[in-house]
Protein backbone atom coordinates (compact mmCIF):
# COMPACT_ATOMS: atom_id res chain seq x y z
CA UNK A 1 0.00 0.00 0.00
CA UNK A 2 1.45 3.60 -0.98
CA UNK A 3 1.23 6.44 1.55
CA UNK A 4 0.67 9.63 0.54
CA UNK A 5 2.93 12.19 0.18
CA UNK A 6 1.51 14.12 3.52
CA UNK A 7 2.33 10.98 5.58
CA UNK A 8 5.82 10.96 4.19
CA UNK A 9 6.60 14.46 5.14
CA UNK A 10 8.37 14.77 8.60
CA UNK A 11 6.31 17.23 10.98
CA UNK A 12 9.45 17.56 13.05
CA UNK A 13 12.90 17.68 13.83
CA UNK A 14 15.19 17.82 16.45
CA UNK A 15 18.99 20.27 16.35
CA UNK A 16 20.61 20.03 19.49
CA UNK A 17 18.65 21.15 22.51
CA UNK A 18 16.20 22.71 19.98
CA UNK A 19 12.52 20.58 18.46
CA UNK A 20 11.29 21.63 15.48
CA UNK A 21 7.33 21.20 15.03
CA UNK A 22 4.94 21.45 12.02
CA UNK A 23 1.15 22.17 13.51
CA UNK A 24 -0.80 22.75 10.22
CA UNK A 25 1.05 24.86 8.33
CA UNK A 26 3.21 26.54 10.63
CA UNK A 27 6.65 25.39 12.36
CA UNK A 28 7.30 25.96 16.00
CA UNK A 29 10.40 25.77 17.70
CA UNK A 30 10.37 24.30 21.30
CA UNK A 31 13.75 24.52 23.65
CA UNK A 32 14.01 25.35 27.63
CA UNK A 33 15.58 28.28 28.82
CA UNK A 34 16.01 30.03 32.32
CA UNK A 35 14.20 26.64 33.41
CA UNK A 36 10.83 28.32 31.33
CA UNK A 37 9.67 26.40 28.40
CA UNK A 38 9.79 28.63 25.35
CA UNK A 39 7.60 28.10 22.26
CA UNK A 40 8.07 30.44 19.67
CA UNK A 41 6.12 30.67 16.34
CA UNK A 42 8.56 30.42 13.29
CA UNK A 43 6.75 30.07 9.88
CA UNK A 44 5.29 28.34 7.49
CA UNK A 45 9.70 27.63 5.98
CA UNK A 46 10.71 24.18 7.46
CA UNK A 47 14.53 25.88 6.76
CA UNK A 48 13.85 29.35 8.13
CA UNK A 49 13.20 27.04 11.20
CA UNK A 50 15.94 25.05 11.08
CA UNK A 51 18.26 28.01 10.67
CA UNK A 52 16.44 29.42 13.65
CA UNK A 53 16.82 26.17 15.54
CA UNK A 54 20.39 26.20 14.96
CA UNK A 55 20.85 30.00 16.17
CA UNK A 56 19.08 29.35 19.09
CA UNK A 57 20.54 25.83 19.66
CA UNK A 58 24.35 27.58 19.21
CA UNK A 59 22.91 30.71 21.78
CA UNK A 60 21.87 27.97 24.69
CA UNK A 61 24.95 26.16 24.04
CA UNK A 62 26.97 29.20 24.66
CA UNK A 63 24.57 30.37 27.17
CA UNK A 64 23.87 33.50 26.26
CA UNK A 65 20.14 34.64 26.13
CA UNK A 66 18.01 33.41 22.95
CA UNK A 67 16.37 35.55 20.28
CA UNK A 68 13.04 34.86 21.88
CA UNK A 69 14.08 35.36 25.70
CA UNK A 70 12.59 38.85 26.26
CA UNK A 71 11.22 39.71 29.69
CA UNK A 72 9.39 43.44 29.50
CA UNK A 73 10.34 45.91 32.00
CA UNK A 74 8.63 48.86 33.79
CA UNK A 75 10.18 52.07 32.15
CA UNK A 76 10.41 53.44 35.85
CA UNK A 77 13.01 50.12 36.76
CA UNK A 78 15.16 50.57 33.59
CA UNK A 79 15.19 54.37 34.63
CA UNK A 80 16.33 53.21 38.14
CA UNK A 81 19.05 50.44 36.96
CA UNK A 82 20.36 52.62 33.68
CA UNK A 83 21.28 55.29 36.75
CA UNK A 84 22.53 52.86 38.91
CA UNK A 85 24.63 51.74 36.31
CA UNK A 86 26.13 54.55 35.30
CA UNK A 87 26.34 55.47 39.06
CA UNK A 88 27.92 52.18 39.99
CA UNK A 89 29.56 50.74 37.02
CA UNK A 90 30.81 53.48 34.34
CA UNK A 91 31.44 55.55 37.69
CA UNK A 92 29.73 58.95 35.99
CA UNK A 93 30.09 62.00 37.74
CA UNK A 94 27.10 63.13 40.10
CA UNK A 95 26.29 66.17 37.90
CA UNK A 96 26.16 63.78 35.14
CA UNK A 97 23.50 61.83 37.13
CA UNK A 98 21.74 64.65 37.81
CA UNK A 99 21.24 65.59 34.42
CA UNK A 100 19.87 61.94 33.32
CA UNK A 101 17.42 61.49 36.07
CA UNK A 102 16.57 64.84 35.37
CA UNK A 103 15.81 64.33 31.83
CA UNK A 104 14.78 60.67 32.17
CA UNK A 105 12.25 62.14 35.10
CA UNK A 106 10.38 63.66 32.17
CA UNK A 107 9.46 60.67 30.18
CA UNK A 108 8.28 58.68 33.96
CA UNK A 109 5.87 62.25 34.70
CA UNK A 110 4.15 61.46 30.58
CA UNK A 111 3.50 57.94 31.18
CA UNK A 112 2.26 58.72 34.82
CA UNK A 113 0.20 62.15 33.41
CA UNK A 114 -1.03 60.46 29.99
CA UNK A 115 -1.68 56.80 30.97
CA UNK A 116 0.43 55.53 28.30
CA UNK A 117 2.45 52.03 28.25
CA UNK A 118 4.85 51.96 31.25
CA UNK A 119 6.42 48.64 30.08
CA UNK A 120 9.18 48.62 27.69
CA UNK A 121 7.51 46.07 25.37
CA UNK A 122 4.13 48.24 24.71
CA UNK A 123 5.49 51.79 24.12
CA UNK A 124 4.80 52.22 20.71
CA UNK A 125 6.13 54.90 18.32
CA UNK A 126 2.97 56.70 18.83
CA UNK A 127 3.53 57.24 22.27
CA UNK A 128 7.41 58.49 21.61
CA UNK A 129 5.61 61.32 19.07
CA UNK A 130 3.04 62.03 22.31
CA UNK A 131 6.29 62.32 24.54
CA UNK A 132 7.48 65.05 22.03
CA UNK A 133 4.53 66.90 22.06
CA UNK A 134 4.24 66.97 25.59
CA UNK A 135 8.07 68.17 26.13
CA UNK A 136 6.78 70.89 23.56
CA UNK A 137 4.10 71.78 26.03
CA UNK A 138 5.84 71.41 29.64
CA UNK A 139 7.38 74.64 31.24
CA UNK A 140 10.38 74.22 32.83
CA UNK A 141 12.93 76.57 35.55
CA UNK A 142 16.15 76.81 33.25
CA UNK A 143 18.11 77.19 36.15
CA UNK A 144 16.37 73.92 37.61
CA UNK A 145 14.79 76.32 40.94
CA UNK A 146 11.41 76.26 41.51
CA UNK A 147 11.14 79.94 42.48
CA UNK A 148 12.92 80.44 38.64
CA UNK A 149 10.32 81.69 35.87
CA UNK A 150 9.97 78.85 34.04
CA UNK A 151 9.73 79.17 29.93
CA UNK A 152 8.91 76.20 27.67
CA UNK A 153 11.85 73.81 26.83
CA UNK A 154 14.72 74.75 23.75
CA UNK A 155 14.84 72.25 21.08
CA UNK A 156 18.69 71.56 22.50
CA UNK A 157 16.97 70.27 25.74
CA UNK A 158 14.34 68.31 23.97
CA UNK A 159 16.81 66.76 21.86
CA UNK A 160 19.18 65.71 24.95
CA UNK A 161 16.17 64.32 26.50
CA UNK A 162 15.36 62.52 23.61
CA UNK A 163 18.59 61.36 23.73
CA UNK A 164 19.14 59.95 27.09
CA UNK A 165 15.21 58.44 26.95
Amino acid sequence: MKQSSKQNRKTSFRIGKVRGDLRGKIWYLTYHENGKRLRPKIGPDKEEARQMAARINSQLESRTHSVFNFEPVQIYDLQTRWLNHHEQVLRSSLQTIRRYRAATTHLINFIAQKGVASKTSLFQVGHAEEFVHYLRTIKVAPNGHENSQKRPLLDKGIKYILQCC
